[in-house]
């Protein structure tokens, strides 16, 4: 949203990265995010590190699957 600056002409709002991020990509930076917020309050940062990447290739595989299944025509029921 554009604000109004003393001269009368807008300011555009402060463009943020995430404006620009697909939805799965945000919620992977989010829980970067919260991470590296957990480490810097004393948290492991090996199994954040872990943690993250086994939750982010979860994600990945799933997603490989079901389009796959697509492709094939196979909605996994038997």
């Amino acid at each position: 949203m554009a604000d109004t600056g003393t001269g009368g002409s807008a300011v555009p709002a402060p463009h943020d990265p995430e404006d620009d991020m697909p939805l799965a990509e945000l919620d992977a930076r989010a829980r970067a995010d919260a991470a590296l917020r957990r480490i810097r309050a004393g948290a492991d940062p090996a199994r954040e590190a872990f943690d993250l990447a086994n939750t982010m290739n979860d994600e990945a595989v799933g997603r490989v699957t079901n389009a796959l299944r697509r492709f094939l025509g196979r909605d996994g029921r038997r």
